[in-house]
């Protein structure tokens, strides 16, 4: 919604009036129009709908308190706030108006900046009400996707640990049981940690602590993490890094991108193949690069690839794991940064993900 100008249906039966409020939200609105009750019914059920409408009462044949009664009862239009109009001055009407579903009043004759104050005040309730809706129905995917995901490890971890407690097991046989259970318990700790970065950023509490760094100070450790993964499907790595340039960043939230960059260039390549990572500048930014040679990602993958809880047609080549939230946490750090984070790639030949953020002067203490 609000991708564009908010909608505003405006409902009278007569031409000035309608002028009047054109006139009135057309700089800052895009206005539709209806001069009675059952257009005013056909234009709520256009696509897109409206965002909010003002509903004059007295009209011909379908008046306001019909309308808004009909427009209540149909599932699509419920949600729409409605504000009524009014050159009555009946305490009785605005009670029924807001019994029958209505969000405010207007009295006419009407004060200009009341109206569009009261107009924008509703738009940003539809907003957050919205939003609100939004982070339910997020909340209840990381439930499904935490009760989903977690059950077979949980079963894993059980079943293991109960071998442990009541089975004659050879020292190599323990050792082997115990180190699934590491990762098995490592894997659930990664996929709470992800649902939780989520939770945060959608949430609106999600927050960076910049300080003077470079890529080139951190990227050597990061990499470091991943050797022994990288060395059990006999990936090499291939680094070049450049002189560093300094930048205002949060070391923490952006080792978390660079470490899901890494993760999923291992976890997509085959075996035997490398994994480039370069970093360089130019005048206005610092940037870094991660390359794979996996089986590189079609024009659809690309197009949802920072969405979370996507999907790839594109799979892991060592049936690791991935919920798909990786990128879309990283995307979020990077926007927070006022940086950017694209890929190139091509079907057969791997891909290559960039990070770039601002080359921001570092802060000189007074």
């Amino acid at each position: 919604m609000f991708d564009a100008l908010p909608r505003i249906l405006v409902v009278d039966d007569e031409k000035t009036n309608l002028d009047v409020m054109v006139g009135l939200l057309s700089g800052e609105y895009r206005v539709i129009v209806a001069k009675n009750g059952f257009e005013a019914l056909k234009r709520a059920k256009s696509h897109p709908p409206p965002d909010l409408i003002l509903l004059d009462i007295m009209m011909p044949e379908l008046d306001g308190f019909a309308v808004c009664r009909q427009l209540q009862e149909e599932k699509s239009s419920a949600g729409i706030p409605i504000i009524m109009v009014t050159g009555m001055d009946n305490p009785g009407d605005e009670t029924r108006g807001l019994q029958m579903g209505a969000v405010d009043f207007i009295r006419k004759p009407f004060n200009a900046d009341a109206v569009m104050a009261r107009i924008r005040i509703h738009l940003e309730l539809l907003r957050q009400r919205e939003r609100l809706v939004e982070l339910n129905d997020l909340k209840n995917k990381f439930l499904g996707m935490a009760a989903h995901d977690l059950r077979s490890p949980l079963h894993s971890i059980c079943g293991l640990s109960d071998m442990l407690l009541h089975l004659e097991l050879t020292e190599d046989e323990r050792r082997r049981f115990i180190t699934t259970i590491l990762n098995v318990g490592l894997q659930m700790r990664n996929l709470v940690n992800d649902l939780l970065d989520v939770s945060v950023i959608e949430s609106g509490a999600f927050e960076i602590h910049r300080q003077s760094g470079s890529f080139e100070e951190f990227l050597p450790s990061r990499i470091e993490l991943f050797r022994f993964a990288a060395e059990k499907k006999a990936i090499r790595f291939n680094v070049h890094l450049s002189e560093p340039r300094v930048a205002q960043f949060d070391e923490d939230r952006m080792s978390q991108v660079v470490d899901n960059l890494i993760s999923n260039a291992i976890k997509f390549s085959n075996a035997g193949t490398q994994v480039t990572i370069r970093t360089g500048h130019d005048e206005t930014k610092i940037w870094l690069q991660v390359e794979d040679q996996g089986p590189g990602l079609s024009e659809e993958d690309q197009a949802c690839l920072f969405g979370a809880f996507q999907k790839l047609s594109a799979r892991p080549t060592g049936q690791e794991k991935s919920i798909g939230l990786g990128l879309a946490i990283a995307k979020k750090i990077v926007d927070a940064h006022h940086g950017e984070i694209t890929v190139q790639s091509v079907v057969g030949e791997g891909s290559v993900f960039t990070v770039s953020i601002p080359m921001v002067p570092a802060i000189v203490p007074s």
